[in-house]
């Protein structure tokens, strides 16, 4: 029996494909109905205020490019929807910010209290990436204040993708990294 509660990831898989079929639906009435998109995308809004991770993971992708002429991109909004889907679980959320996550995972790996962490989180060979990759998320939610009934009451806005952006967000990882490491090893 594990030591403490660690709540169960959203498999890749799985949310693969509930990722898949969102999608769908609402490429679907981009095309076809573009108002049903917009009530469709309050809608998964509204889901993602409740701490639906899929829903959080199809906010993410809308907001990486934006969809012309119904909803501006914008890159914060982006990685934040992103970055608070992996901290709850999502292992495909975890999987699309390794680009973010990968060097702060490298740290933790090859940092000398990494055997502890092991020890202490029970991490295997297998999930080693999704553990690390949920406590760096988490780590950069609580911090930053990344709260979802928060983040789905703000107006969409147009703030699209620029070097200085990104390394915001990279000094962020790196600024929480010692606060992840000690949480894991606590």
């Amino acid at each position: 029996m594990s030591r403490f509660y660690r709540p169960p990831f959203l498999d890749y898989q799985e949310a693969l494909d509930k990722f898949t079929v969102l999608r769908a639906q609402l490429n679907k009435y981009i095309e076809e109905q573009p108002q049903k998109f917009l009530a469709s995308f309050q809608e998964v809004k509204e889901q993602a205020s409740k701490d639906d991770t899929v829903a959080m993971d199809i906010l993410a992708y809308y907001y990486k490019s934006g969809v012309p002429s119904l909803l501006p991109e914008n890159y914060e909004y982006y990685l934040q929807w992103e970055i608070v889907s992996a901290a709850k679980g999502n292992e495909l959320a975890i999987e699309k910010l390794q680009f973010l996550l990968g060097f702060a995972i490298s740290s933790i790996t090859q940092s000398e209290q990494y055997q502890t962490i092991v020890y202490k989180n029970e991490i295997a060979d297998y999930d080693t990436i999704y553990v690390l990759g949920k406590a760096i998320c988490k780590m950069l939610a609580k911090e930053h204040s990344y709260f979802p009934i928060d983040m789905a009451k703000r107006p969409d806005v147009e703030k699209k993708f620029t070097q200085e952006a990104f390394i915001i967000f990279r000094k962020q990882v790196d600024e929480i990294l010692p606060k992840t490491i000690d949480f894991l090893i606590s």
